[in-house]
């Protein structure tokens, strides 16, 4: 079981109101690895309530480091889901489409950048399917820095 960040959840807030449920939804992800576009999944939730229409939340910046190491898990080695809604809060954030990030979570959020760039860089060399491909190539843009060209890589598979 992979740690919760410890953070006030309440005091918190993502696309929908209180960020209260997140904490839940992040402990189903552990398990849960439908694809976020298939509604009632825990990842389309994640999704909608963490990077709603391409916009980040306070919420969304606690998760990162929760979600980067989901992504470490064995379970999500292959699967991209946790790494790119992390990158996909990144470039929000990066371009002014989110709140700041609270200061109380800056160093632990930045950390999970390093290690989802990390887990991202590694994932690239491993043999994936076209669509694992482009979501871990966007994410090593992502982490990097590079929002822009994060989107384009992955809207280069529409």
């Amino acid at each position: 079981m992979t740690e919760l960040p410890s953070v006030d959840w309440a005091s918190l807030e993502h696309a929908y109101g209180s960020a209260e449920d997140i904490p839940g939804l992040l402990l189903s992800a552990e398990t849960d690895t439908r694809a976020g576009s298939t509604p009632g999944s825990t990842w389309f939730d994640l999704w909608s309530a963490l990077c709603h229409q391409g916009d980040s939340y306070t919420a969304s910046y606690a998760a990162v480091p929760f979600l980067v190491r989901l992504a470490a898990q064995p379970l999500y080695r292959t699967q991209y889901e946790p790494l790119m809604l992390a990158a996909s809060i990144e470039v929000s954030q990066m371009s002014g489409r989110g709140p700041s990030i609270p200061k109380e979570l800056v160093v632990s959020h930045s950390a999970a950048l390093g290690h989802g760039l990390q887990l991202a860089l590694d994932a690239v060399k491993r043999p994936l399917d076209k669509d694992s491909r482009i979501a871990f190539q966007g994410c090593v843009a992502a982490f990097h820095g590079q929002g822009l060209t994060a989107r384009n890589i992955w809207d280069s598979e529409d």
